[in-house]
């Protein structure tokens, strides 16, 4: 039996939802497992700093963001953070020493950096996997020292070749979440279910776990629909954005929902989320087969989520916040475009991610201790 630890890092809430799903799976099949939450582990200052630089950067200067991110495309800057690790090696091997691990797993690029200087400076012989929580395969992520790559691109082929890896160190298994709602449930039930008003079309608006996006913008232009909708805000961790929302006057049932674990279960409950498109965000709308509607992604990996999304067909993206309605419009009451969006998602989708990945690092470490 493997010890197996998971690193993840609490910068947006994906990293975390993504270690959890991966960990209810490990334990399904036997295996002791432990999440670590890297920056705070290491200091809690670390990770206020990564936090706080991340949460300014994308909120007032996301175009430096964006450029940073095409950047390193090109060029290697990001393998300062590899630098940066060198000074933790000591506080991270000690974790690993007091966990006994024996399977390093990592569910933020970040993170995987620090462990891949790690694992170089100490000889370490113990495997270490990383699970990309985008849906795009960037240069970034590729380090010799990671043992296996789990991601939701289909485009392993082309990578593999590009960054001199073997294909076999390549898994398309996509992200992994936690379980969904039975999809043949129908959606007027769970909302029944979840005291809302059931035979009422319902849009979600997501910002991801910290609350990020316009919802107040949002909630303003969809005035114009002409049809009363209901309208979930899914406002994660954010009180701020609560209060704000609390505020907004419309001709539309508004639902404020703060941080939970039926997050899932509202939206398998909608007809359409509009969302920034982050990876976890947009994984668990395939897997409820919910149409999704993109509004300015954090540019960079976010953008790249979005174009992922729309060349499958199974998203729309708004590129003015005028052109929200109509794009809702034509998505959520023109019933051939609705059920069109709904079959891409269903092609796409892969909700048993988290199973799948667990099942292939058992196979590989088992291979490992045989050879």
């Amino acid at each position: 039996m493997s010890q197996i630890t998971i690193f993840s890092a609490s910068i947006g809430n994906g990293h975390n939802e993504a270690s959890k799903a991966l960990k209810a799976q490990f334990e399904q099949q036997g295996e002791t497992v432990t999440i670590i939450d890297t920056f705070h582990s290491i200091h809690p200052l670390l990770h206020k700093t990564f936090l706080e630089l991340y949460l300014r950067m994308i909120e007032k200067t996301p175009r430096l963001w964006g450029r940073l991110y095409r950047y390193s495309e090109e060029y290697s800057w990001f393998l300062v953070l590899d630098q940066l690790g060198t000074f933790f090696c000591e506080k991270l091997n000690s974790i690993i020493t007091k966990q006994r691990t024996s399977v390093m797993i990592s569910t933020h690029p970040f993170v995987t950096a620090f462990l891949a200087r790690l694992k170089k400076k100490k000889n370490l012989t113990m495997p270490l996997y990383t699970v990309i929580t985008d849906l795009y395969l960037h240069p970034a992520y590729v380090r010799p020292e990671i043992d296996g790559y789990f991601t939701a691109s289909p485009h392993i082929d082309h990578f593999a070749q590009e960054h001199n890896l073997s294909l076999e160190q390549l898994f398309c298994t996509g992200i992994p979440i936690k379980e969904i709602p039975d999809i043949n449930i129908p959606r007027w039930k769970l909302r029944n279910d979840l005291k809302l008003q059931p035979d009422e079309k319902t849009i979600l608006i997501s910002g991801g776990g910290l609350g990020l996006g316009k919802y107040e913008e949002i909630i303003r232009t969809l005035e114009e629909l002409q049809q009363n909708i209901q309208i979930l805000c899914m406002t994660g961790t954010n009180k701020e954005l609560e209060e704000k929302i609390r505020q907004c006057r419309s001709k539309h049932r508004l639902h404020i929902i703060s941080y939970t674990n039926q997050f899932t279960n509202y939206l398998r409950a909608s007809d359409l989320v509009i969302s920034k498109a982050g990876g976890l965000t947009v994984s668990e709308a395939l897997a409820c087969e919910t149409p999704i509607l993109i509004y300015q992604p954090v540019p960079g990996h976010e953008e790249d989520n979005a174009q992922f999304l729309i060349d499958f067909g199974t998203a729309v993206k708004a590129e003015r916040i005028e052109d929200i309605s109509s794009h809702l419009e034509e998505m959520v009451f023109n019933e051939e475009t609705y059920h069109q969006l709904v079959s891409n998602a269903r092609k796409l989708k892969k909700p048993d991610a988290a199973r799948h990945i667990a099942y292939v690092i058992k196979q590989l470490v088992r291979t490992k201790q045989v050879l």
